[in-house]
């Protein structure tokens, strides 16, 4: 017998199932903490993000309309816990990042330590890409979200969305590269991301594309 759905799980929590909420707890934390670590930088501010998220599901499940996904509308909560959370701290505050954290895949022809060092530097430029071009990367760059469902989480247009993306992978190039790379000419960044390495190309607007989500 298959797993009930995340929205048959929130509907039983609704009737008044005990157990429902903590089940979808248990299912999506990890995603909804690496989600948060990306945009915030810091695992003290990523757990305190995620337990609001969590808190905020909690308080507005009788809200969630089946007009999109689940996850939709919980990335939706992540992300606002999460910018609610940088902005109430007002700065970056970067930790060094576990292995576990950066989400590394298991590549047995590379070196685990340069994989984890490339996610520290990689994080750390994140952080300083301006936070709507962040979240945007985050989302599609390294949660594989597609563009129309990332439009959903953050209410804006797809067109929004994907200049958004564009001009956050231009940040983070320049950010990686010292401040030294141009607008134009060909580069391609290699970004360690919660399902392994991602590439970030930077060479011409992004496409829309039917990217699968992982869970």
């Amino acid at each position: 017998m298959s797993d009930p759905s995340d929205e048959a799980l929130l509907a039983a929590h609704l009737r008044g199932d005990p157990h429902a909420f903590g089940s979808l707890v248990t299912r999506h934390e990890r995603r909804v903490y690496g989600l948060c670590l990306r945009i915030l930088g810091n695992r003290e501010d990523a757990e305190d993000a995620t337990q609001e998220a969590f808190l905020a599901a909690l308080r507005k499940a009788a809200s969630f309309r089946q007009a999109a996904a689940f996850t939709t509308w919980l990335y939706r909560v992540a992300v606002n816990a999460a910018t609610d959370q940088a902005r109430r701290r007002g700065r970056a505050r970067l930790t060094l990042l576990d292995p576990e954290d950066v989400g590394l895949a298991a590549d047995p022809g590379g070196d685990p330590g340069e994989l984890v060092a490339t996610a520290v530097t990689v994080q750390a430029a994140l952080a300083q890409v301006p936070e709507e071009f962040r979240v945007a990367v985050v989302l599609c760059d390294l949660y594989r979200v597609p563009y129309a469902e990332a439009a959903q989480i953050l209410e804006i247009p797809v067109g929004t969305v994907k200049s958004r993306v564009f001009r956050g992978r231009l940040a983070l190039a320049e950010r990686l590269e010292g401040g030294g790379a141009q607008a134009s000419g060909p580069s391609t960044l290699k970004v360690v991301g919660s399902a392994g390495i991602e590439e970030l190309s930077r060479a011409s607007e992004p496409k829309e594309a039917d990217r699968p989500r992982q869970e």
